[in-house]
């Protein structure tokens, strides 16, 4: 596999085709992924290129613990890099148009670019998303739920947010029978005033769809969970 650099990939990110198709994937619930998020700009205007292993692999161990964030700093236009993973996906389906950017190897792991997310320059000193704070993320997806599937939720006063995916970062045992332990939850996540955390068995199918806009509201707990917000 030729090696494409990561300012090629982040440019033709930016080129977005209309009236695509979805080209939908299914049976990936629970399915391993790890992601790669590469910054750049200047310090007023950073943005991280988010490449995901969707679709090529499922994040090796033996490679994911090849990749080494200062290494892959070096790669021009790079102001910093952030590992992400591994993580493990909770929706059933996922859905994004056929406009796909092409796999890229980064240090012997097949990649593609999905995303992109702005950071400020505090996100890149703190190295993490700041928990219960939400982000933008520039993607064309539609994450399919089927009725049945249980969902683990936050809620705040405003919003309900569905978790998208479940981390091994900050606890590399946890799995998806502890999300449904409310109280196992509720020690490891400190949420803020007026938020709760529950479970719910899905009565019909839902769909998180950012097709439209093109972009998703995302935010993360204290395990690096990540959330996407409904309408």
């Amino acid at each position: 596999m030729k090696k494409i650099h990561f300012l090629s990939v982040v440019l033709l990110l930016s080129i977005h085709v209309t009236g695509q198709e979805l080209k939908m994937i299914a049976g990936v619930r629970g399915t391993r992924y790890c992601e790669i998020l590469v910054v750049t700009g200047g310090l007023t205007d950073l943005t991280a290129t988010v490449y995901n292993t969707l679709g090529c692999n499922k994040c090796p161990e033996d490679k994911w613990q090849k990749q080494e964030a200062e290494k892959l700093k070096k790669e021009p236009n790079a102001q910093a890099v952030f590992l992400n993973g591994p993580r493990y996906f909770m929706m059933d389906k996922i859905g994004q148009t056929n406009a796909e950017s092409p796999k890229t190897n980064i240090n012997g792991l097949e990649m593609k670019a999905r995303a992109t997310v702005k950071l400020s320059l505090s996100d890149i000193l703190k190295g993490k998303a700041k928990p219960y704070e939400e982000r933008t993320v520039t993607r064309s997806t539609e994450y399919v739920f089927r009725k049945g599937s249980m969902v683990y939720e936050l809620i705040n006063p405003d919003h309900i947010y569905i978790m998208q995916s479940y981390a091994q970062i900050s606890e590399p045992t946890l799995t998806e029978a502890n999300l449904g332990d409310i109280s196992f939850m509720g020690t490891r996540n400190k949420l803020p005033k007026g938020w709760s955390y529950t479970k719910v068995e899905l009565a019909e199918d839902l769909i998180l769809s950012t097709v439209e806009t093109k972009q998703a509201y995302v935010i993360q707990d204290d395990l690096q969970n990540s959330y996407q917000r409904m309408k």
